[in-house]
């Protein structure tokens, strides 16, 4: 296809395809399915460049050009490829994808060939996978890093670079970690009166909505439907990648109304106003950590995350009667197993459960048990 010149070198481009054993690449100019490979010179010299474009052109003739696959490729290789993809950085956990990779996984696996990666190799990273300060890692941990594994192996195999992936033959094991901490009516409210101006918007709307942290964050002005009382989240907005409307309580309405109002104040008297609804000084909120920390500890509270709110607005949905597939489209859950895993059933749950069984006895039995045990006594003793 000839030469391309970019600020660091010569490139020399064909479109190919893989012979039959696959061991080696063809040129096939205008065959269908066909794809471009891409060869660096190294040199800013158009006639070295020339020179090379010609022996590729005449190995590609001969078949004598190896194909990615009969070339042994390292780990550490394939992961800087792997990090550079479009559909790697596209990823929501990219910052996180891309720690487990370059801080965790090249150390271990950088020496190895790509396709002599075994899942023994795949059980020892688990196993020796520590903390920075000599402590084993969570298993949680362990398993995020597994599944970077998985995934940048499953993108090689697209890729035609291995035949099979060794990480998706290692289980991962439950990290047991399942919360099931809500917060009673009164510690909401200890907690909503310790948190400072800025943090309460962002509590109120994931304690009665339920969306995720990054939902809240990242929400603009113009997904937010005062009038109709509706927010929109895109499918790019969300963890699961499924667009939802989520109704504004009323509460949630009137503190959007109030930022409103705030926003078209400051739009009156200075050009710089955020488009976003959550901010902190004039710009977007990116973390609350540090004032989440600070309200708990105010108000009293231990052993509680900011997502923890989320099992508080899943609970509060099913204590308020809300049908089960309602309040799974309003919170963003896809299986019912993960609705139910966000549903804590505490005791008054259970003690109202006995009440209402009590109840509907009462109403639909042809007396009570207090009723039928004295009618008993009376005819015992007759």
């Amino acid at each position: 296809m000839g030469l391309t010149k970019r600020s660091d070198s010569y490139y020399v481009e064909f479109r190919v395809m893989e012979s039959q054993d696959g061991k080696s690449l063809v040129l096939a100019s205008g065959v269908p399915g066909a794809r471009k490979k891409r060869w660096k010179v190294g040199c800013l010299n158009k006639m070295a460049a020339c020179d090379l474009e010609s022996a590729i052109r005449m190995r590609l003739l001969l078949g004598q050009e190896p194909s990615e696959r009969a070339k042994p490729i390292l780990f550490k290789e394939w992961a800087k490829t792997y990090l550079e993809l479009e559909e790697v950085k596209s990823l929501r956990s990219f910052v996180g994808r891309s720690h487990s990779v370059e801080g965790h996984l090249v150390p271990f696996f950088g020496g190895k060939i790509l396709s002599e990666i075994r899942p023994q190799d795949v059980e020892a990273f688990r196993g020796q996978r520590k903390k920075k300060g000599g402590n084993p890692a969570s298993v949680q941990t362990v398993n995020h890093d597994h599944i970077a594994l998985k995934h940048c192996l499953n993108v090689a195999i697209r890729r035609g670079l291995l035949q099979s992936n060794p990480a998706s033959k290692v289980p991962l094991p439950n990290p047991e970690n399942e919360r099931d901490r809500v917060l009673s009516d009164e510690e909401w409210s200890k907690l909503y009166q310790a948190a400072k101006p800025h943090l309460r918007p962002v509590l109120l709307t994931a304690y009665q909505l339920g969306q995720r942290f990054s939902e809240i964050v990242g929400l603009t002005w113009d997904r937010v439907d005062i009038k109709r009382g509706f927010i929109t989240l895109r499918s790019l907005d969300t963890k699961t990648k499924t667009a939802r409307q989520v109704p504004m309580t009323p509460d949630v309405k009137v503190t959007l109304q109030r930022l409103a109002k705030v926003r078209t104040l400051l739009t009156a008297t200075t050009e710089a106003v955020s488009r976003h609804v959550f901010t902190y000084e004039g710009k977007p909120l990116q973390r609350v950590s540090r004032s989440f920390k600070t309200a708990l500890r105010d108000a009293g509270i231990s052993d509680f995350r900011f997502h923890d709110l989320r099992h508080c607005a899943s609970t509060n949905l099913r204590r308020a009667g809300v049908d089960t597939a309602t309040a799974m489209k309003i919170v963003g859950h896809k299986s019912e197993k993960m609705w139910k895993r966000y549903n804590a059933i505490e005791e008054r749950d259970l003690t109202q459960a006995a009440q209402k069984v009590h109840k509907y006895l009462q109403e639909n039995t042809l007396g009570t048990l207090a009723e039928n045990i004295a009618t008993y006594s009376a005819n015992k003793y007759r």
